[in-house]
């Protein structure tokens, strides 16, 4: 990703957690029970991060 570490130190912890799960390919469920939260939330955190990153889809945030 193009100016990652800018991006990274944009993101909350819990962002930059979820994203890491994330790029593993884990599953927003995955993600919600090894975190211990909703996934609702995870989708909240991921859409931030794709914010933040300029990113338009989990796709390019992959990458």
């Amino acid at each position: 990703m193009k100016g990652s570490d800018q991006t990274e130190s944009l993101l909350t912890n819990r962002e930059r957690e979820v994203f890491e799960l994330l790029v593993q390919d884990k599953t927003s469920k995955e993600i919600a029970g090894q975190l211990f939260i909703s996934e609702k939330t995870v989708r909240n955190h991921i859409s931030n991060v794709m914010q933040k990153s300029g990113q338009v889809s989990n796709v390019d945030l992959r990458q």
